[in-house]
């Protein structure tokens, strides 16, 4: 594992983390994010739980090709009343499987 690995995971949960309530992105970005996640999965190595890492960005990348299908959804009729409750949920959970899987890798940071 590389330091850029890390790096990474972070920019993709820093931006997870900073979309609003109000706020759903287009889903070329999260198709971008789960790709970038997907990446850095694949070289993970040297890590202390890799089976562990691998199932929380494994989720990771799920939940972002969900809430990418979501922000979808919304783009294409904005008038759907669930669908940003769903893009919350799948970017929430993406988010919170990120935030482990960093924890895991680099703790206390």
């Amino acid at each position: 594992m590389t330091a850029d690995t890390v790096t990474g995971l972070r920019e993709v949960h820093a931006r997870l983390k900073s979309i609003g309530p109000d706020t759903i992105p287009r889903p070329h970005e999260l198709a971008a994010a789960a790709e970038k996640v997907l990446a850095c999965s694949a070289e993970l190595g040297d890590v202390a739980e890799p089976d562990e890492v691998r199932r929380l960005l494994a989720h990771a990348v799920k939940s972002l090709r969900a809430a990418e299908k979501a922000a979808r959804s919304h783009h294409s009729d904005p008038a759907r009343p669930l669908t940003p409750i769903r893009f919350a949920l799948k970017a929430g959970s993406a988010e919170g499987a990120l935030e482990s899987a960093l924890e895991l890798l680099d703790p206390g940071n």
